[in-house]
């Protein structure tokens, strides 16, 4: 008999996850686009500056080598693999007054370098601020260029700016997603949903530091699935699969927010509970283990998981940590199964109904 099909979990980002999802996409390759633009803009800007200066344009020439001198520290700077002297965002205020400048005294020619202006601001600013930026040159590139040239030009350029504006907006969420999805793809396993071993040892090692520093408590459900070799035996691989879905789905339904799942490897599970110590860990444990023996996920045959339970102590290493909830989880196999152990105890103990209370609050 094959399981019922659940949808499958999708599992909540760790904050470091979430705040990676949030970054500008370009961002961890800043440098590598910063330093060609650096050095180009230099060599571009150099002879505009000049010539500018030559014909009198003494304000716009100030303010391109203004411009000029900071690419080149920044290019200096990038070349050296050495911290920005001065941030790219802050090349956007000479830049942006050189394009509003440009518009009034250059006219339609001016306007034409509020393209890379609004280009650049992509790359080195969040993305709402490159947007406000942006919208706010158009503005006022709309209203210069209404006040000095016809109509149909002044119109031209503000519908092919707001265009160009669409379409990096467009091409960025298309980015953004795919981003995601394979950020995702690298951190969690591709059967459950659950997150994978490699996020799990930088969990791990975050709460030890977290408990290290700030003496933040922490404790670790590890659970095993009973016999499951016995299920793809008799029921299948398919089944086999099914069930690992539908337990990461029964376990993902009532947890916090900042609790972790990860699949450790076949049919072992590992779920971290930041801020909670070993008491309300069992709690949780127990109610896990009901919830999975009481699921129909192979119609009359029960699934049982056997489970082991420990909190961090202070200053015990990540390893230290593991091995003795796996030492708990293997007391709960030999104690007969489908139990629930805590490694602070001294032998295999299994909770019953009557201890019970609610998760932790959301």
């Amino acid at each position: 008999m094959r399981a019922a099909p659940v949808r499958r979990a999708v599992p909540s980002m760790s904050p470091a996850v979430t705040e990676q999802f949030w970054e500008n996409v370009f961002t961890p390759y800043r440098a590598r686009i910063l330093y060609p633009v650096a050095v180009a803009g230099s060599l571009i800007f150099l002879p505009l500056a000049v010539f500018d200066y030559l014909h009198g344009r003494v304000a716009i020439s100030a303010l391109l080598l203004c411009l000029v001198a900071m690419l080149a520290v920044d290019a200096i700077a990038l070349y050296r693999k050495k911290p920005l002297p001065i941030p790219f965002a802050c090349l956007l205020l000479p830049g942006c007054a050189g394009v509003t400048l440009s518009l009034a005294t250059q006219g339609i020619y001016g306007a034409l370098w509020s393209f890379p202006v609004v280009l650049l601001s992509f790359f080195v600013l969040p993305r709402r601020l490159a947007n406000t930026m942006s919208i706010a040159l158009l503005a006022a590139g709309a209203a210069l260029t209404y006040l000095a040239q016809d109509a149909g030009t002044a119109t031209r350029y503000v519908l092919s700016l707001a265009l160009c504006l669409v379409v990096i907006n467009i091409m960025l969420n298309v980015l953004d997603s795919l981003h995601a999805r394979l950020l995702a793809q690298t951190l969690t396993d591709p059967l459950t949903g659950a997150f994978n071993r490699r996020h799990m040892d930088a969990n791990i090692d975050e709460a030890v530091e977290r408990n290290r520093r700030a003496f933040a408590p922490a404790s670790v459900v590890i659970l095993d699935i009973d016999l499951f070799k016995q299920v793809n035996d008799r029921f299948g691989h398919d089944a086999g699969d099914e069930v690992l879905k539908s337990i990461v789905a029964l376990i993902q339904q009532p947890r916090r927010k900042l609790d972790l799942l990860f699949r450790q490897g076949g049919e072992e599970f590992l779920l971290l509970l930041p801020d909670t110590r070993a008491p309300e860990a069992m709690v949780v444990a127990e109610t896990l283990r009901q919830a999975i023996a009481r699921a129909p996920m192979l119609g009359d045959e029960p699934v049982t998981v056997s489970i082991g339970v420990g909190e961090l102590h202070p200053s015990e290493t990540a390893r230290d940590w593991l091995r003795r909830v796996d030492e708990a989880l293997y007391r709960a196999k030999d104690g007969g199964r489908n139990r629930v152990v805590s490694a602070e105890a001294r032998g295999p103990r299994a909770m019953g109904a009557g201890d019970l209370r609610h998760f932790p609050a959301s």
